[in-house]
């Protein structure tokens, strides 16, 4: 989904300003792995706006920080709490924009007086609440060893990436049994622990031109003694009507990639893999999204 006009008006008013405009700078020359020679700030937004179609991943890059995020916020909404982590900050920003929006399109004061409740932000979209929920449930039971046939498509595939200092491994796999042998012993074999992120940063909910959800999510790699890499999923779910139409995993496509400092928090907009398909449509109707297993 491109990003709103709203948003970015948004931007522009959190960006481009004598003390963030290196920020942004910065950011364009990053996301166009500095191919473009950049130093113009408006240009540089205009490139950053084409090549994330995401307001919730732009904002939640790693050089837009979150003290620069409660500033933005304190000038502008009073009583703003302090206990809040980035992502919270990142959401609260964007429906403040998305209020503004609302009232200054309303055609009187009347109309104008619109209920923050009513007001859904981009994470709250069904399809959003499909993706947490199925990573929740996924990865609880992948790292517990309870993963089973059953919570599989008999028809099921994996593209598995596994990259490593002596190199690179790939691996296909085109029944449910194949994948979750592949998969329980890629974890088995190097001692994983998945630590998905389950805030929106770091999974999210897409529709592909079949009609599946795709979830997207992304986290790190533990060993028992520490962090060791990042890995980054696309689920391909369809409901299964003879078992209680739950949504249940058709394609996996996922990278493992061992690494010597690892993010705290590996999100969205930092994968290597995900970011064609975070480009699917992203709709917000009601998918039913209690079906999930």
């Amino acid at each position: 989904m491109p990003i709103s006009e709203q948003h970015k008006t948004g931007l522009q008013d959190l960006l481009l300003n004598e003390r963030n405009s290196s920020v942004l700078v910065q950011l364009a020359k990053a996301t166009t792995k500095n191919v473009c020679k950049i130093d113009d700030p408006e240009e540089a937004l205009g490139l950053l706006v084409a090549h994330l179609p995401d307001i919730y991943i732009l904002l939640s890059k790693r050089a837009i920080t979150r003290e620069m995020l409660f500033k933005y916020l304190t000038a502008r909404v009073p009583d703003l709490a302090t206990d809040f982590t980035k992502p919270d900050l990142v959401t609260k920003v964007i429906n403040y924009w998305d209020q503004n929006a609302t009232q200054s399109s309303s055609p009187s004061a009347s109309q104008a007086v619109v209920s923050a409740a009513a007001i859904r932000s981009e994470e709250d979209f069904p399809i959003h609440a499909i993706a947490r929920k199925f990573g929740e449930w996924f990865f609880e039971r992948f790292n517990a060893n309870s993963l089973s046939l059953v919570d599989l498509w008999t028809d099921a595939t994996l593209h598995l990436t596994i990259m490593a200092s002596d190199g690179i491994n790939e691996l296909e796999c085109t029944t449910a049994a194949e994948v979750l042998a592949s998969l329980t012993g890629a974890k088995q074999q190097f001692g994983f622990h998945f630590n998905p992120n389950l805030t929106h940063a770091g999974i999210q909910g897409r529709m592909d031109a079949y009609g599946q959800v795709v979830v997207l999510c992304c986290g790190t790699l533990h060993s028992a003694e520490s962090s060791v890499g990042v890995f980054e999923c696309a689920f391909g779910l369809l409901r299964d009507p003879y078992a209680g139409n739950n949504w249940k995993p058709k394609r996996i496509k996922c990278l493992l990639k061992s690494e010597l400092r690892p993010p705290e928090l590996h999100s969205l907009c930092s994968s290597e893999t995900l970011q064609e398909a975070l480009a699917l449509p992203m709709p917000n109707d009601d998918l039913d999204s209690d079906a999930v297993n």
